[in-house]
């Protein structure tokens, strides 16, 4: 008799307390499915069969009392690179010394711009942003101030 009383007395949840796990399940079941989705989307948007290249400067200089730039850029990527084009500020330059059909990995490549003919003006204190494409689309970019 006394276990009947005792059950019928014990109440459900609360409305609040329910709704409040439901909302926690809700948020949860978002956080898989994103997640989900997220290492879909990323393995769907990687490079043919997971190679990629990468590039970084090994030393870069803008000189002002010759206006050229002096880069050494190094492939330390998983693959042969390249080099496509070359961009100070947003403005596409030719290489002065020969571009290499393909930078080879950890490989460096030396890159003097301007060619002749072409102006380019480089200013004491002033910030320059270089950026250099590759066919694949590998880019690598970085600001160098004029001295």
């Amino acid at each position: 008799m006394m276990l009947k009383e005792l059950l019928k007395s014990i109440k459900a949840f609360s409305p609040v307390i329910a709704s409040l796990i439901l909302m926690l399940l809700a948020v949860a079941s978002g956080v898989v499915v994103y997640a989900y989705v997220m290492g879909w989307i990323g393995g769907a948007t990687q490079t043919p069969g997971g190679v990629k290249g990468e590039l970084q400067f090994d030393s870069i200089r803008a000189d002002a009392s010759t206006d050229t730039l002096k880069i050494y850029v190094r492939n330390i990527g998983q693959k042969d690179l390249t080099l496509d084009r070359i961009y100070v500020d947003g403005v596409a330059y030719e290489n002065k010394t020969t571009l290499s059909a393909n930078l080879a990995l950890n490989s460096v490549a030396y890159l003097e711009l301007p060619k002749s003919g072409v102006t380019l003006t480089i200013d004491n204190g002033k910030y320059y942003e270089v950026r250099i494409v590759c066919t694949d689309g590998t880019v690598v970019s970085q600001s160098v101030e004029g001295k």
